[in-house]
């Protein structure tokens, strides 16, 4: 197929179990891929050195800050970045449509969102809310930036977006205890994003950011700053499963779609209450300890 004139950037940390499926996806796409490790110990940088010499390593912040110091430090020869995770791949449909988007007669938009086919301990989850799990991740890299919010990372683009019809397929290979550990962690930043949305230092209405930006899933981060924070402590994980499991009909995905939609739709959001109502003790017992003068 005709190579695109497009950078890969692919973010990575001790993914020896995902990275040869993602470049190996990649390598008849374009001719410039890049990794941004974050000084990974296992075997991901022995695997990626098989498929580009384009290898950089930066200190792990936040994915909003690694895809930023990205866009700012490597030396990207094209105007047009997409952006992967280890665990994400191109199937053959969007890499032909990539190419033929950029390079077709068309008038090209600022940034693509690009459907994203879920697959989870090896099935494919078509129910559950990702029957229509858009991302924002081909963009002019001169118009974008990534923004940071808790546990997650938003694209901003200045200008008009579209939708690649191809999918892209992420499929994690780790463990469920390797999930279940890096999810504990991730708790902790939207247990701290949850008490500052309470505290109304919220993301949507940040004024630096212009009418004309385009802010990925801006109505996902209105829903969450202005609804679920309302909603009481633990219950609210209660009515995320019922609607993630039952109403966008996740049990149709079997018992794959049950684990999925318990630990992500229950059993994470209810770790971040906790974590936000020890946070909030710990607070409170500090002022008590500590009084301001």
């Amino acid at each position: 197929m005709q190579k695109a004139p497009v950078a890969v950037i692919v973010l990575t940390y001790n993914e020896e179990l995902n990275i040869k499926a993602c470049l190996e996806s990649l390598k008849d796409l374009t001719e410039e891929i890049f990794i941004v490790d974050s000084f990974s110990t296992d075997k991901t940088l022995e695997i990626a050195r098989q498929y580009t010499e384009g290898i950089f390593q930066n200190a792990w912040v936040h994915w909003s800050h690694q895809r930023n110091w990205a866009l700012d430090n490597l030396p990207i020869s094209y105007e047009w970045v997409l952006f992967l995770d280890a665990d994400e791949r191109l199937s053959d449909g969007l890499k032909q449509e990539i190419a033929n988007t950029l390079t077709g007669n068309c008038k090209l938009l600022e940034g693509y969102y690009i459907k994203r086919n879920f697959y989870f301990m090896g099935r494919w989850l078509k129910h559950g809310g990702y029957q229509a799990d858009y991302i924002l991740r081909l963009i002019k890299r001169n118009q974008a930036r990534s923004i940071g919010s808790g546990a997650r990372d938003y694209m901003t683009v200045q200008g008009e977006l579209g939708r690649l019809k191809n999918p892209m397929i992420h499929e994690d290979k780790k463990d469920l205890a390797l999930w279940i550990d890096k999810h504990n962690k991730l708790a902790l930043l939207d247990a701290e994003e949850s008490i500052r949305f309470e505290s109304k230092q919220i993301l949507s209405k940040k004024s630096d950011y212009h009418a004309k930006i385009n802010i990925e899933h801006s109505l996902r981060i209105w829903l969450r700053e202005n609804v679920w924070v309302m909603m009481p402590l633990f219950i609210r994980p209660l009515f995320y499963f019922f609607y993630r499991y039952i109403v966008q009909l996740g049990f149709l995905d079997g018992k794959e779609g049950l684990i999925y939609c318990f630990l992500h739709g229950l059993w994470y959001p209810f770790l971040v209450d906790a974590k936000v109502y020890e946070l909030t003790i710990n607070n409170k017992q500090n002022e008590t300890n500590h009084p301001k003068l």
